[in-house]
């Protein structure tokens, strides 16, 4: 049995308890939320469909890749996932709205999106 499994009483060695520790409680709990920020929205762009006004949040790592994070404002007010969603089919099992993408890639060719990941992150993470 390893140190880190005899001393840890919760169960799981890989989850240490810091609650002797408020100081490093409080550390953990900031990078969690800084983390969770990041994934979440980090270099992330808002931008609105041309069609529906639907708004999102848009990164564009590379010329291939787009990370699309929608919420379910956006989800609701989409004219595309309406009519898929009335039709009886399920609107997570397309790619993405194509008045969408055509939306982000006007917002690219207009610099509002940047067209790939920047050296270094606008959210100072990394």
């Amino acid at each position: 049995m390893t140190r880190a499994v005899e001393e840890n009483t919760s169960g799981w060695a890989k989850a240490p308890d810091f609650s002797a520790d408020p100081a490093d409680l409080a550390r953990v709990h900031d990078a969690t939320a800084r983390d969770r920020a990041h994934y979440l929205r980090g270099g992330m762009t808002e931008i609105e469909c041309r069609s529906c006004h639907a708004c999102v949040m848009v990164k564009k790592t590379s010329p291939h890749h787009t990370s699309v994070q929608w919420n379910s404002a956006a989800a609701a007010r989409c004219n595309e996932l309406a009519t898929i969603r009335e039709s009886g089919g399920n609107p997570a099992m397309i790619r993405t709205c194509p008045r969408l993408s055509a939306s982000i890639d006007h917002g690219v060719a207009e610099g509002i999106i940047p067209s790939e990941s920047p050296e270094s992150d606008p959210d100072g993470y990394w």
